[in-house]
């Protein structure tokens, strides 16, 4: 594994956020965006009705349909 020095290191991240830190650039002539539904990903729904699932200590409570996963896709 190849080291790097810090003064490397601290230079690189350095360039980075000045890239982070440039304006967004502008719409290219015809493109648009593409409205989506937004889904739950990142877990199953687990019901019945709302999603009974705990995130951090709070219940989704997000219809069956909002999730990408339902519990008959899961499997373990």
């Amino acid at each position: 594994m190849k080291r790097i020095r810090k003064r490397d290191l601290l230079r690189r991240i350095e360039s980075i956020e000045e890239r982070l830190a440039l304006p967004t650039p502008a719409v290219l002539p015809g493109q648009e965006t593409i409205p989506m539904e937004p889904t739950i990903g990142h877990h199953t729904y687990t019901g019945p009705g709302p999603c009974q699932d705990v995130m951090f200590g709070q219940v989704c409570g997000a219809h069956r349909d909002a999730h990408h996963l339902i519990d008959e896709d899961y499997q373990p």
